[in-house]
């Protein structure tokens, strides 16, 4: 899982800070926090996977290095997952208001954006230590397990930051898909072609579709 992350994002980060018109594409921005956020939950999968590996299954594993790890999870899981939603977002402003997208998203907007989503994550993931009242490394799905005072409020706050990110999403490819259909059933035939409102369509259902897919999965 390290190593799939790791291949997929450092090359995004590469590339994006390479682009030539890194300055003007917002989405670009976005993806590479994006990106350096899904690179340290590779580093915390690396972590998991060194503990399993170091040590015997039963074996005691420091609590500080639990609550680390845990903490850790939560923190860019929360950060990953909000990055995904602002993407769809941003997205979805330069297909449907591709005149006034620009001073929608200005380089404030963005930079108060992935800073809030940030912060927020920090103080989440900083938050969940408190209250522990026993840590433990689950050898079964080989992650931390931390128990808390408090741990009801910290999971319907993770479910409700889950389904909000969800319906962002969901909310924001819809309305690009249905812009593109009626943007196609405008468009004369001779123009899109004998498969050219397929070939659009399926590429807009698979791309969003991949990205749910991929949004549901990871969580």
């Amino acid at each position: 899982m390290s190593l799939a992350t790791f291949a997929a994002n450092i090359p995004v980060i590469f590339v994006t800070f390479r682009s030539r018109h890194f300055e003007n594409d917002s989405v670009a921005k976005v993806i590479a926090s994006l990106a350096a956020s899904d690179i340290v939950n590779g580093i915390i999968a690396a972590c998991c996977a060194g503990v399993a590996w170091s040590l015997q299954p039963g074996a005691e594993v420091p609590t500080w290095l639990l609550r680390l790890i845990n903490s850790g999870m939560i923190t860019f899981g929360i950060s990953s997952i909000s990055h995904l939603a602002a993407v769809s977002v941003v997205k979805c402003t330069v297909i449907v208001r591709p005149l006034t997208h620009f001073t929608i998203f200005t380089d404030r907007i963005l930079r108060a954006i992935i800073s809030i989503i940030w912060i927020l994550s920090l103080v989440v993931g900083g938050g969940s230590n408190l209250g522990v009242t026993e840590a433990y490394f689950n050898w079964v799905i080989m992650t931390p397990t931390v128990k808390r005072q408090t741990g009801g409020i910290l999971a319907a706050f993770l479910a409700i930051t889950f389904i909000v990110a969800t319906l962002i999403i969901m909310v924001s490819y819809i309305k690009v898909f249905r812009v593109v259909r009626r943007q196609v059933r405008s468009t004369p035939a001779d123009v899109l072609g004998s498969f050219g409102s397929r070939t659009i369509f399926g590429s807009s259902v698979r791309s969003a579709k991949n990205l749910f897919v991929i949004h549901v999965c990871s969580r």
